[in-house]
């Protein structure tokens, strides 16, 4: 991290901190990271603070600060860029950096990482402030905003919450939430907690995405003697990306007016189906969309967003986000092996024996020496056990959104308060966008939503 960066840190420091920014930033991982890059690159007068209590994951959040380099993008490099002006920029800053990338290349996410704190490096002069602090409470306050983390108090103009994804739910079955044991791992991305388990562990992994497929890696590359079993509701596994990229399809648009989730699946499976007999794959249908998902989940009313997400979400997410083909490999050969397991149906139980547990499934059970949480984040923020969230919530300055995906917003991220009106100069950018946009998941959905807002609140500092 560069040196000009100024570092804060309340209960570090012991001395009570208060001060005055423009922009404050709460979450200090990558849709934190690329908001505050924008941000100082947009204006050169613009003061920033960033606030990111996990010092370890700063400006890399859960994905990215992985250390292991089997640990790859889902997405190839050539679309990793932080600027969409500047779509060569992370392989050109990749090859100054000493990494032999091509465009096409699926790199380590730690690789990724180490380009987010380079931005920070570059553009992070004595204007961004970055707090080593939990933020407890956000209060509108005379136009602006009170935050108050830890030792420090910060007034800001405007607003933006960008925390990335929420920690998994808690893991249950019908007998209530799984104990605190030694074998029960709440953080999937622990590595020290995995790669600490016996050589011959037997390993259940709930949850069957791409969090599961890393965890898997990581459990049994180097260790020949472990097993693995992941269990979710579908057991279904990401579908892999073809080694060779490919030239999106582009699909017609429906005319104008409201769309059915059915009726938009039918489109999305004729197309996939006129596709094939042209001789094009399947995944080419699927990215061709990727430009204008959000539109077309606009036009789905909020009960044709509900039947969309019981009856077609699945089947979209393990097309979507898929394996890169050197993950997708080590998965096939642990399978072929009798070495990884997919089950599906869901965690009936679990039995504490101690230092183990028995586990059961649907159609019947194992001892295993830890059960791994991998099932995704708890994006419903009307459950949230964070504390910012919770007390935002329960005082009605945010809302959730109604379908439980992230916070109640417009689609260019303008938080909505708990009687639908917008809250002025708060803002959302990343996973909290989900319900009002479907596809805020990735860098360059990210990436383009912190650019659009860092235009928006220039302008406005402007006014």
């Amino acid at each position: 991290m560069s040196r000009a960066v100024g570092i804060v840190g309340g209960a570090e420091s012991g001395v009570r901190s208060d001060f005055r920014t423009d922009i404050a930033v709460i979450g200090g991982g990558a849709s934190g990271t690329l908001t505050a890059v924008h941000l100082l690159r947009a204006d050169p007068d613009l003061r920033v603070v960033v606030f990111e209590s996990e010092a370890s994951r700063r400006h890399l959040g859960a994905a990215y600060s992985t250390t292991d380099p089997r640990h790859l993008l889902n997405v190839r490099a050539q679309v990793m860029s932080a600027f969409p002006e500047e779509p060569g920029h992370f392989v050109a800053w990749a090859r100054q950096a000493g990494y032999a990338v091509e465009p096409t290349d699926f790199v380590p996410r730690m690789v990724f990482g180490h380009y987010l704190r380079s931005l920070v490096a570059q553009f992070g002069d004595g204007r961004l402030r970055v707090v080593t602090e939990r933020v407890e409470d956000v209060v509108v306050d005379g136009g602006g905003f009170t935050l108050t983390a830890g030792d420090t108090t910060t007034h800001a103009s405007s607003v933006v919450l960008a925390y990335g994804n929420p920690a998994p739910r808690q893991l249950a079955t019908a007998a209530g939430p799984l104990p605190d044991a030694a074998w029960h791992v709440r953080n999937p991305w622990d590595l020290d907690a995995l790669t600490a388990l016996p050589d011959d562990a037997t390993v259940v992994l709930v949850g069957s995405g791409l969090t599961a497929v890393d965890a898997a890696i990581t459990l049994l590359d180097d260790t020949p003697r472990r097993r693995v079993v992941m269990v979710s509701r579908h057991g279904e596994l990401p579908r892999t990306h073809l080694a060779q990229a490919l030239t999106d399809w582009v699909s017609p648009i429906p005319p104008l007016g409201p769309l059915t989730a059915d009726g938009l699946t039918e489109l999305v499976c004729n197309q996939i189906e006129v596709a094939a007999r042209r001789g094009v794959n399947w995944r080419a249908v699927i990215d061709g969309l990727r430009s204008c998902t959000a539109w077309m989940w606009g036009r789905l009313d909020l009960e044709e967003r509900r039947r969309f997400l019981a009856a077609h979400s699945r089947d979209w997410d393990v097309r979507r986000h898929r394996m890169a083909p050197a993950p997708a490999a080590r998965i096939r050969s642990y399978r072929d092996a009798g070495r990884l397991s997919v089950h599906g149906g869901g965690l009936q139980s679990v039995e504490d024996l101690g230092s183990r547990c028995r586990v059961g499934l649907d159609g019947g059970a194992l001892d295993a020496d830890a059960v791994v949480n991998c099932t995704g984040p708890l994006n419903d923020v009307a459950r949230t056990v964070d504390p910012l969230l919770r007390r935002l919530v329960d005082r009605g300055t945010v809302a959730p959104d109604p379908l439980g995906l992230g916070l109640a917003c417009t689609p260019d991220g303008r938080l909505l308060d708990d009687t639908g009106a917008v809250v002025a100069g708060m803002y959302a950018v990343g996973p909290p966008r989900k319900g009002a946009l479907w596809e805020s998941l990735a860098v360059p959905e990210i990436r383009d939503q912190a650019s659009q807002l860092a235009q928006h609140l220039v302008s406005a500092q402007a006014a």
